[in-house]
């Protein structure tokens, strides 16, 4: 995998849809929120620019959409994920990602 011209696929990308942050938007309760615009800058911008990163994504995708499917509701699934996506967002915003309104980049 070099990587420039690789497509990265999501569970609803099929349907042409930007694979989603499925975990966060189960956390945070949105897609539209400023924590889970600051990851998906970070998605697009920073993990999809390396093979190891788009590995990740790839991984992510493949095993996201049905974990928050089957517990995604839950607290306890929540309460695991949101400390670290806290902290998370929070050293991308100290590094300069913008939480603003975000448009997904083209896949």
């Amino acid at each position: 995998m070099d990587g420039s011209s690789e497509k990265l696929t999501g569970a609803n990308s099929k349907y042409g849809d930007p694979p989603g942050c499925y975990i966060a938007t189960a956390v945070y309760g949105s897609y539209d929120c400023p924590q889970v615009w600051t990851l998906r800058r970070f998605r697009d911008h920073t993990l999809a620019a390396s093979w190891y990163g788009r590995t990740f994504l790839h991984a992510y995708y493949a095993v996201s959409p049905t974990l928050v499917k089957w517990f995604g509701r839950t607290a306890w699934f929540q309460k695991l994920w949101r400390g670290p996506l806290d902290r998370l967002v929070a050293r991308l915003r100290d590094e300069g990602v913008a939480d603003t309104p975000y448009q997904d980049r083209e896949w």
